[in-house]
């Protein structure tokens, strides 16, 4: 694999995990306050937009090992 190739999936990797860092950290911000910025009544929305949230960090952090893991 090219270098190129593996910094732009590590690039993507470290995004999407940097995405999914501030939009649990605002769902967060949400569940301990009530509100932040946007304000959710549906608990049941809440629970799965933060779900998604942790998928997302899971998912980027496996994407970031593997690349990692693959440069050895």
């Amino acid at each position: 694999m090219r270098i190129s190739d593996t910094f732009k999936k590590c690039t993507l990797a470290l995004m999407s995990l940097a995405m999914g860092i501030f939009l649990l950290i605002h769902f967060t911000f949400i569940w301990v306050y009530g509100k932040f910025y946007i304000y959710e009544s549906n608990v049941l929305i809440l629970i799965l937009e933060t779900t998604m949230m942790v998928a997302i960090l899971c998912f980027s952090l496996f994407c970031l090992l593997e690349q990692l893991r693959q440069k050895k």
